[in-house]
């Protein structure tokens, strides 16, 4: 909710890197203290390989794949009493035991985390279970984000001997010092939200997610422009590997079980995935950046707002929560937000409160078709496909309100017939606005070229902590509109004293 990175489109074209997977390759910056990809890939202690050679043997491994998820409460992470979950939909391999990169087969498990595969061998091998899912380019993919090269997230069995003959190979990955079900709970969640999407965006194509134990605030990964990524929970388009990527925290490294991790709060993932889907199917024009608390722009409070809305809607949840700590440590709940009732956080108000956004948005589609039920009797029930359609249709909208803010999704949902004026009206009186808004499209504001200097003013200063990603000065959003292509000069004006 407050931890995401959006991107403005300045350039009409957005070259994206792709992904060499070999040593060195796929964005990441090696150095000091990653984490060999073997270490991820091997098999599990345990088993010893006979000598090589002899006749091939035809094999069938059969079992299960499961892994721990660490339920949210109201007090934090139930640390004490981890739920055994299968593993839905994800990628197996039978692995040649002196060659972890080269599978002899492959399967997928089905919806009880059972899997079959069938394969030809003259060596030993381990069966390994990948934190991987969908198929052709609908693939969510969980990778180890300070391994070295980057890998996809795995939990092996150990050495298994081809003389045995057939068998079966259950694999359970849990939430213990190593926390290998981390990235199979990430994973189950973005392949529920995918899958709760589908209806509406069938083609989303694939999603990385990058996440690993004590990664907060590690610099492993680079992005598609060559930029060093620092671990916060953000989402962006331009990831290690040209896809679409989130970034998950996993804990501070100096205090693993005491300090912030994401991998088990839904919530905070339906946001970023949500996020996933406003910057690729909709339009995103927010800043983004560290934000809590303070007053924000339109674009931003919607930017950060809708998506909230949207992403615990698709996951069937109502209060978005935060956890601090894990597994030999102390959880706690850290923020908690009731989608339908309680305090309104932060300092702005109506358009320029992401929480205000959030609730508004959720009274859009609570009571609809395929949405949420309804808890506060507002006056919209709009069934949450067509939301989800006027909401797409953000991408390519026109004037009025054609950069993305809460009014934008308010007149493309009266335009398409889902909303009328009254009731969005109303909805936004809750929370001391209009609908349409007073002044009409007044945002962003308007420069005149050749008209005299605009007085307006920025605000240096939102708090005692200055932005920590743009720095201690605020937001400000203008628009020049032109009727065809011009040199445009613009002068800004420091009339603050002893600032500069």
């Amino acid at each position: 909710m407050t931890r995401r990175l959006a991107f403005i489109a300045l350039l009409p074209l957005v070259v994206l890197a792709g992904c060499d997977n070999r040593p060195g390759k796929c964005g990441n910056t090696g150095g000091s203290g990653a984490t060999p990809d073997y270490v991820i890939l091997r098999p599990e202690p345990g088993g010893a390989a006979d000598p090589d050679g002899g006749t091939p043997v035809s094999l069938t491994i059969t079992g299960n794949i499961s892994y721990d998820r660490l339920s949210v409460t109201a007090t934090g992470l139930d640390l004490a009493n981890p739920v055994s979950q299968p593993a839905v939909n994800v990628l197996v391999e039978a692995v040649p035991y002196d060659d972890y990169y080269s599978p002899l087969a492959t399967g997928v498990t089905d919806s009880n985390g059972d899997y079959t595969i069938n394969f030809s061998t003259t060596v030993d091998y381990y069966i390994r279970a990948r934190a991987q899912s969908g198929s052709a380019t609908n693939v969510d993919r969980v990778y180890h984000s300070a391994s070295s090269p980057v890998v996809v997230h795995a939990a092996s069995s150990a050495v298994l001997n081809r003389a045995a003959g057939n068998q079966v190979v259950n694999i359970h990955a849990a939430a213990d010092a190593s926390n290998k079900a981390g990235a199979f709970a990430v994973l189950d969640t973005v392949r529920r939200l995918r899958a709760a999407a589908a209806g509406s965006f069938p083609a989303l194509g694939e999603l990385d997610v990058f996440w690993s134990n004590g990664n907060t605030g590690t610099q492993f990964l680079k992005n598609g422009g060559g930029q060093t990524i620092t671990i916060t929970t953000v989402t962006g388009l331009d990831g290690p590997n040209g896809n679409p990527s989130i970034y998950l925290i996993g804990g501070t490294p100096g205090d693993i079980p005491n300090s912030d991790h994401d991998e088990y709060d839904e919530t905070i993932i339906a946001h970023e995935w949500a996020s996933f889907l406003q910057l690729t199917q909709s339009r995103d024009n927010n800043f983004g950046g560290a934000h809590f608390g303070e007053e924000l722009i339109p674009s931003a409070a919607f930017s950060e707002g809708v998506v909230t809305a949207i992403g615990l809607a698709l996951l069937g949840q109502s209060v978005y929560r935060d956890t601090v700590g894990y597994v030999g440590g102390t959880s706690s709940l850290a923020f908690e937000f009731d989608m339908e009732s309680g305090v309104l956080p932060g300092t702005g108000t109506g358009y320029g409160n992401e929480f205000a956004i959030t609730r508004a948005t959720w009274d859009l589609f609570d009571g609809g078709a395929g949405g949420p039920s309804d808890g506060d009797s507002d006056p919209a029930n709009i069934p949450l496909a067509d939301f989800l359609a006027s909401f797409a249709a953000l991408k390519t909208r026109g004037a009025p309100y054609e950069v993305a803010w809460m009014a934008s999704l308010l007149q493309q949902l009266v335009d398409d017939s889902f909303l009328s004026a009254s009731d969005a009206n109303t909805l936004m009186g809750a929370y001391g606005e209009a609908f349409p808004p007073a002044g009409g499209d007044n945002f962003p504001a308007v420069l005149t070229v050749g008209a005299g200097a605009t007085a307006d003013t920025l605000d240096a200063w939102s708090g005692a902590d200055p932005n920590p990603i743009l720095g201690p000065q605020a937001n400000g959003v203008w628009r020049i509109e032109l009727a065809g292509a011009q040199s445009v000069t613009i002068d800004v004006v420091n009339t603050t004293a002893g600032y500069s």
